[in-house]
């Protein structure tokens, strides 16, 4: 059976659309359970929108079966995703979530399904289905890699690793003062560490951050797919956390394959890491103000001690 589909949206009607088409479109969908999830407006024009994508939504099929679930206040997307998954684990041991500006390939759903049937949760922290454009080595023959990075944009998950995450990242402050751990948990981009604080400061509201702390802490893996079955529509500036960006511009992985070569869950090839890696660094500039306010965050903790 395969893994149900949590889909959760905004106030975003035209890129919700484009998400459900391509998702309907996908082998797999009419044999897939659909949870819907619409979080409330924050002032009155945007749930305005909000309706106008909840009108939408009520009059979907497609899937084997469809759930909506319509947050009666604001939760914000972090909260929203939280909970959300919270409450289909519940019934759930596995999962497949979008958002709402997530073009699919028709093969997305097939590839997800297939690699949470293959790979084995306690080697194996989450799956992909995006990936940056990267060039791979010319003898690169496994159609999968790893990472030490989850993905946001389409991914998938299993019920023990997502318990396993410490929502309070309640040992943050030993973490941070520790150069070796914080150039650990950078092995997937140099703005991890700094996206933690930024997290625990409560500048941002990321669940993903999050997550991805649990599986350094668990020394887990992502699995990325070699090419891309996700195009991101989020990045023309319409989105609340992403700017307008031709950078995660990725093609649709549209190869029909009744069998994946998967890397074994303990194979990493050096060569993507680096490229992967890099992708994910930021500039020489950012670096800068980042090491200014790492340093900063050091002197407050150490206050508190």
């Amino acid at each position: 059976m395969p893994a149900p589909i949590l889909l959760f949206t905004y106030n975003r009607l035209e890129h919700t659309r484009r998400t459900v088409e391509a998702l309907q479109n996908n082998l797999l969908a009419k044999e897939s359970d659909l949870y819907v999830f619409s979080d409330y407006g924050r002032n009155e024009e945007e749930q305005k929108s909000v309706e106008d994508v909840r009108d939408y939504l009520q009059k979907l099929s497609g899937f084997k079966s469809i759930t909506p679930i319509f947050n009666s206040s604001n939760k914000g997307l972090a909260k929203s995703i939280i909970e959300g998954v919270n409450h289909v684990f519940k019934i759930k041991t596995k999962l497949i979530v979008l958002e709402d500006d997530l073009e699919t390939s028709p093969y997305f759903l097939g590839f997800m399904n297939e690699a949470l049937k293959h790979y084995n949760p306690n080697h194996i922290w989450s799956i992909a289905g995006y990936s940056p454009n990267i060039n791979k080595p010319k003898n690169y023959s496994y159609d999968t890699y790893l990472a030490h990075r989850n993905c946001s944009w389409g991914w998938a998950t299993w019920k023990q690793n997502w318990q396993r995450t410490d929502w309070q990242v309640s040992d943050f402050n030993h973490f941070f003062l520790d150069k070796d751990k914080r150039h650990q948990f950078d092995r997937g981009g140099n703005d991890l560490s700094i996206m933690l604080l930024k997290q625990q400061q409560q500048k941002i509201h990321s669940w993903s951050i999050r997550f991805n702390y649990s599986a350094y802490k668990h020394n887990l893996p992502s699995v990325y797919p070699t090419i891309s079955f996700i195009n991101n529509l989020g990045v023309d500036g319409s989105g609340t956390h992403m700017k307008k960006s031709l950078k995660y511009d990725s093609k649709l992985n549209l190869e029909e394959k009744s069998h994946y070569h998967f890397c074994p869950s303990e194979d990493f090839n050096a060569y993507i890491e680096e490229k992967f890696k890099r992708f994910y660094n930021t500039s020489f500039y950012r670096k800068t103000i980042n090491w200014f306010k790492t340093i900063k965050a050091q002197v407050d903790i150490k206050k508190l001690h």
